[in-house]
């Protein structure tokens, strides 16, 4: 690396990417005594993205003007991307840009790391990159602490930053860190539930368990939705599959699913989704959830947790917070106090009139608010198949029904789910009133049983039952 990339020791430097290869190539700058040099880090788009890292600055390139144009720009991306890339900043007439050997960069790299022992005991979890201490991994997790009576197992989870709501029993380490990846190298096992870079090579001796954050038969994912999907996704998807040892399924439907468009081929665990277990202990996490928010123990929860767009079509978030409380209200004959999930590509994009709603967004684990939730108001979101679990009632506000299906497939009409549809808010509020549960839960349960459901409330322990027996060296 060091012949063929040249650094000019008179210019700042500006890395172009967030990902692992800017990770990396960070690292390698700073091995050569560049790091006061280094000054800002750039992304295409900063949506999903985090806005600063290793101390330095996320910016989106249209808030640089003025600040790249002296420093030396390394796009440090996947190869596919870097000359789309390329093409952006000349079209800012940027010239002093280099591309980065992304494959060689990467490959000296894990082959430094590989000379560190695996640690036998040590288990790498994850949920999503950084989106807090939750989901699968999270009770899985649980259980095989439960279950490490000896206290052998070195359980270590990635945060963005140090998160005083994670167990001292786990270590947290940065995501992203030079620690992190020294952990990704020497874990013996790997608990994820998203897909992980192309870049990252699994070597002999770990095992990788694919714990899915989906769940849901609801919109299309994976390979068939690929015409939509980046190249460098697809590339990254494919590689995840081929590093997996094990998926987890929570139904037939999904395990299908797996076998026909995650290009995966290997072992499916039919034995339930961790996360699901929750919901046979909604009593004691209703009122962990309660306590967190100071809501009285006579109050009712409505949780609306609407998903992204990819096209934003104004008026989608619109609900009309006020009347939908007072018909809650009205209907079951309680006061309500109304949660709000709200989704970190859009979240700017709400547009409610009335302030009686309590943000939830940094309570780790939506699972756990899912569960605590007495009513769901969602739009698309996978989320209502969770929360199908607690057989409480679903309302769908879907105002732009028309244009979202337009852009999404759906593995199921919308129209033959068991949830209730609204697409304005005059309609919600009219369902709400008429709400009749004997209906509802009636149609549910027979929409439960078509999808063939693993669930029995004890998947964790199930699970971690078979972690140790099967992938663990406890001797």
């Amino acid at each position: 690396m060091t012949k063929k990339i040249r650094i000019d020791n008179n210019r700042c430097i500006a890395i172009y990417g967030a990902g692992t290869v800017a990770d990396i190539f960070y690292y390698y700058l700073c091995s050569k005594g560049y790091k006061d040099a280094i000054k800002m880090f750039v992304v295409s788009d900063t949506s999903g993205n985090i806005k600063r890292k290793f101390g330095l600055g996320v910016y989106g390139l249209d808030e640089t003007s003025g600040l790249i144009e002296d420093c030396q720009i390394f796009i440090a991306t996947q190869i596919p991307v870097q000359d789309k890339i390329a093409e952006l900043l000349k079209q800012r007439d940027i010239f002093n840009y280099t591309k980065v050997n992304a494959d060689e960069l990467v490959d000296e790299f894990f082959k430094e790391l590989y000379k560190y022992p695996i640690n036998d005991n040590k288990i790498l979890g994850q949920n999503q990159k950084v989106a807090g201490y939750g989901d699968n991994p999270k009770y899985l997790f649980e259980a095989l602490h439960k279950k490490d009576q000896e206290g052998k197992l070195d359980l270590v989870w990635a945060v963005g930053e140090t998160d005083s709501f994670i167990p001292e029993y786990v270590r947290q380490v940065e995501y992203g860190s030079l620690e992190y990846y020294k952990e990704l190298a020497t874990a013996r096992i790997w608990l994820d539930n998203a897909r992980k870079s192309r870049f990252i090579k699994k070597r002999n001796g770990q095992i990788y368990i694919q714990t899915w954050h989906g769940a849901a038969p609801v919109k299309k994912v994976e390979a068939d939705v690929a015409e939509s999907l980046d190249d460098f996704y697809i590339e990254s998807a494919k590689n995840d599959s081929s590093m997996a040892d094990l998926f987890l399924s929570g139904s037939k439907f999904y395990s299908e699913l797996y076998k026909k468009s995650f290009w995966y081929n290997g072992e499916i665990l039919e034995a339930g989704l961790p996360r699901h277990d929750v919901f046979w202990n909604i009593s004691k996490v209703k009122r962990d959830v309660y306590s967190r928010y100071d809501i009285s123990e006579n109050t009712g929860t409505v949780l609306y947790a609407p998903t992204f767009r990819k096209n934003y079509v104004e008026g989608c978030y619109s609900l009309d917070i006020d009347r939908v409380l007072s018909a809650l209200a009205l209907r079951f004959d309680r006061p309500f106090k109304m949660l709000v999930s709200r989704h970190p590509t859009n979240h700017h994009a709400y547009e409610f009139l009335s302030d009686r709603y309590i943000y939830i967004d940094k309570y780790q684990d939506f699972e756990e608010i899912l569960a605590a939730a007495d009513v769901l108001i969602t739009d698309y979101s996978g989320c209502m198949y969770d929360f199908s679990f607690s057989r409480r009632p679903i309302f769908l506000f879907q105002t732009d029904y028309d244009e979202y299906i337009k852009d999404r497939g759906f593995y199921i009409p919308m129209e033959d789910l068991p949830y209730i549809s609204a697409r304005t808010n005059d309609d919600l509020i009219e369902k709400i009133l008429n709400y009749d549960n004997d209906v509802y839960v009636k149609k549910l349960e027979s929409f439960m049983t078509q999808m063939g459901n693993f669930d029995r409330g004890n998947a964790s322990e199930v699970i971690a039952d078979i972690i140790f027996e099967k992938y663990l060296n406890n001797g």
